[in-house]
């Protein structure tokens, strides 16, 4: 290993990597011989550091024997530019993103209100006021027989709305167990069943508690 080999490595423990100190340092040991004036005066121009500290690193370095003193050439030297820190790219972080929102709004609230509200009087059977609606009285007259072909499961693809998404899931949690306003049970009373059970549940009752129509054997309506 060479004697500047040697000298740069005792200014990698003595001095912070990359400080001006440090690169003026590795420049005057790797020219093995007295740096000049002007010289010094280019230092302080292209690292840059300070005349003052040039200086007091000239003396740590003859301190430390690696500024061997030599006689200075009177042959005018243009010095080499130099060693300058490499521009390291920074990471510039990114923006943190908004918080998912954990907690319901007060308007969510109202919204859900609203809805079990209206459910309730659809299934209760009660009239939903809708003021665009004209009041008209319209006689419907119900089949005297009604034919139907064998029954059997049928796999059918339905688009649910978010609102009777939430319904399904509420139903799962025990939240509609009572009808509105009474104490009776209702079908979804401690209901565990999956999307399909909870939609079939659903129409069962409304059409028993709205229209009388339970199919069995024969239907309610037309058994009594």
């Amino acid at each position: 290993m060479s004697t500047i080999d040697k000298s740069l490595k005792i200014i990698a423990k003595k001095f912070q990597k990359d400080s001006k100190r440090y690169l003026a340092a590795r420049y005057i040991v790797k020219q093995n011989r007295k740096i000049p004036k002007n010289e010094r005066d280019a230092i302080c121009d292209q690292i840059p550091i300070a005349k003052t500290t040039l200086r007091d690193l000239f003396t740590e370095l003859r301190k430390l024997k690696l500024y061997p003193p030599q006689e200075t050439s009177d042959i005018s030297y243009n010095p080499p530019t130099p060693e300058m820190p490499e521009e390291t790219s920074h990471h510039v972080p990114e923006a943190p993103k908004p918080p998912l929102q954990e907690y319901a709004t007060k308007e969510d609230f109202e919204t859900l209100k609203n809805s079990i509200n209206y459910l309730a009087s659809v299934i209760s059977g009660e009239p939903s006021s809708n003021p665009d609606e004209s009041e008209e009285d319209i006689e419907v007259i119900p089949p005297e027989e009604v034919f139907i072909q064998e029954p059997s499961l049928t796999k059918t693809s339905i688009y649910l709305k978010p609102k009777t998404q939430l319904y399904f899931d509420m139903s799962r949690q025990g939240v509609f167990a009572n009808y509105a306003g009474s104490r009776e049970l209702g079908p979804l009373t401690q209901f565990d069943g999956n999307l399909s059970d909870f939609f079939n549940t659903v129409v069962d009752d409304y059409f028993l508690r709205n229209y009388n129509a339970d199919i069995g054997i024969l239907m309610r309506r037309y058994a009594e």
